[in-house]
This record gives structure tokens, sequence and C-alpha cells, in this order.
């Protein structure tokens, strides 16, 4: 069995969510002994395509024409496309209907959530859809803090520093990141790239611009050193399919902050493996309690931690190998 991990424009992803998950993907095969190629030129068994451009439609035809298997993994939907570039929104109600017709072209959809599901149903995808996460590789976040020292040097900080880590855009939340910032006299930092019109909305550039003295945007950094630099993860996303950070920040055995939306259902809760708030207020409320109580920062983080282990590599590459499988065996 050999497999072809397909990336649209890898160069221009590999920063962001998707270009996470297809490293993961690749990582996860290799524990699991799964042959694979990212060349479609190869010959192979399943092609497992992770972007929704022309290219991809192209080549889900033209593999399953060629009697080969067809995945199509779900890492991208209108909710999630929305607040974000400055065309987004207008682009989003036509991305709807393309992607029912793009993901009703594969043998199997792979999403990572039960909300990413739903959406796909809601979407009018009659395909097969599977739950697989996209996985976190715990090794590389293991040893953060001893990176700590050298990451507070880097960025300045001192004292309890809650962060964030993203692109800056408004779904991602950055207003009420900022506006609960002007509540604390700590030092907040968001690590993640910014988009200049005519890319980005200005909104977001201005936002940046004027935000509080306690508020640093160092721009995109290499990820474990953004967990080395932060004490308390605080990540008031408004919409997520499912949000590799919180796995990332997870792993890296910090306490965990997020916004109250569907997504988390299921696998994060609330007062156990991170506390969660449904608008600024408790989000200042839930913030102080994690920066004066060192045993609820203790107590989120180790469960978070074991929490996070069922999303190792290891795991997602046995999952995937057994998907694969069961696919060449119909």
């Amino acid at each position: 069995m050999k497999v072809c991990i397909y990336l649209e424009m890898e160069e221009k992803l590999a920063k962001c969510g998707i270009g996470k998950a297809v490293e993961n993907q690749k990582r996860a095969l290799e524990l699991a002994g799964v042959e694979y190629t990212t060349n479609a030129r190869e010959d192979f068994d399943i092609i497992h395509i992770n972007t929704i451009g022309p290219r991809s439609l192209y080549l889900a035809k033209k593999m399953k024409f060629k009697g080969k298997k067809v995945i199509m993994h779900s890492h991208s939907l209108a909710e999630d496309f929305r607040n974000s570039f400055w065309f987004s929104n207008a682009v989003a109600p036509a991305l709807k209907q393309y992607l029912k017709r793009f993901y009703n072209q594969a043998d199997m959809v792979l999403c990572p959530t039960r909300y990413a599901m739903h959406l796909l149903r809601e979407y009018g995808v009659t395909r097969e859809v599977r739950i697989i996460s996209n996985g976190v590789d715990l090794n590389r976040f293991k040893n953060v803090d001893l990176r700590r020292e050298e990451a507070k040097r880097r960025f300045s900080l001192d004292g309890t520093v809650p962060f964030s880590v993203g692109h800056v855009f408004a779904r991602k939340g950055v207003r009420t990141f900022v506006r609960v910032a002007e509540h604390f006299p700590n030092t907040f930092v968001w690590f993640g790239s910014i988009y200049p019109p005519p890319l980005g909305p200005r909104e977001m550039v201005n936002l940046v611009n004027n935000a509080p003295k306690n508020v640093k945007f160092p721009g995109f950094v290499e990820n474990v050193l953004a967990y080395s630099a932060g004490d308390i993860f605080f990540f008031p996303s408004k919409c997520e399919l499912q949000g590799i950070v919180v796995l990332e920040a997870a792993a890296s055995k910090k306490p965990i902050l997020v916004r109250d939306i569907p997504v988390y259902d299921g696998w994060l809760t609330h007062d156990e493996n991170c506390l969660k708030a449904k608008n600024k207020d408790e989000f200042i409320v839930h913030l102080k309690e994690l920066m004066e109580d060192k045993r609820v920062r203790r107590k989120l983080s180790a469960k978070a931690y074991r929490m996070v282990q069922e999303h190792s590599l290891e795991n997602i590459g046995c999952s995937l190998k057994d998907i694969y499988e069961s696919l060449l065996k119909r």
C-alpha cells in the first residue's frame, strides 16, 4: 500500500494550520510504517488531498478515472474562512457551494471534529465522513521549558504572560485578546503573521498598531519558541475546525483558556482540562483566576496533557493506516 499526500500551494501553506496538519500526517505515517509520496506523478494506491484548489479538484477526478481511491481532508470550510482576509466574507457563500461539489468527489472525507462533520452534512456532503484529529507531535513540545529563558529574553518578557498563537485575523478573537489585556498589568503576546492591506483588512493592522503598551505582536515565530515564552494559553478564537494550536498548548503543558464554542465539545471540558468563556467579562474573571492560583494552572495543564496524549502522532498514524486499508478492501 502506497499513499500520495497531496498539498497544493505547499510553500505558501507551510506556516499555517493546513501545513502543520500535513506535516503531522507525514510523520504519523512514518511512525505507522505506511509508505507515502508527495509526488502525484508517482504510482500509488490512494491519494490523500489536503487542499481545495483547482489543481486538487483536477487530481481527484483524474485519479478516480484511473481507479485510484480518493480521500479528501476537510481543513477548510466557509465558517473558518470568514473574517480572515479582506475578501473572505464576500467569497464565503460561493465557497460553500464549491465545497459541496468538491468533497462529493471523494471516496471518503476526513475531518478533525464532530463539529466539522456536522457542517459538512449541512453543506450537503453525502460521502462517507470519518473523524480523525490533526494530531500533535508530543515529543516536539516536551521540553519547551528548556527554552523558557531564551524566549523570555528574546521578547523582553517577565512575570506571568498570557499568550496566543495564530494568524492575526478577526475571527481569531484578536480584538477580545486586546480588550481583555487592557484590564491587566501583565504583558500579553500574540504570535502570528500579520497581513497588511490589500491582503489583510486594515482594521486588524490598525488594531495592532494602536494596541496597549502591554500587548505585543512579534509576528510569526517558530512554534516551540512561542510556547516557551508564554505561561497561559489564552485563545479567544470565534471559529475553529479543531485548533492545532490548542493541542500544541496542551502538549506544552500550558493551562488553556478558550472561547466557549461548539468545536471543543467532547474533548475540552470547562474546569476539567481548560477554562471556557462566552464574553470579555468572563475571560477577565477566568484569566485572573489562572494568574492568581497556581493549583488551578497545574490541574488544568496536567489534565490537558492527559487529553492530548490521545492525539499523539502514533495514534493518528494507526488510525490513518486502518482507514486506508479499509478503503482499499472495498
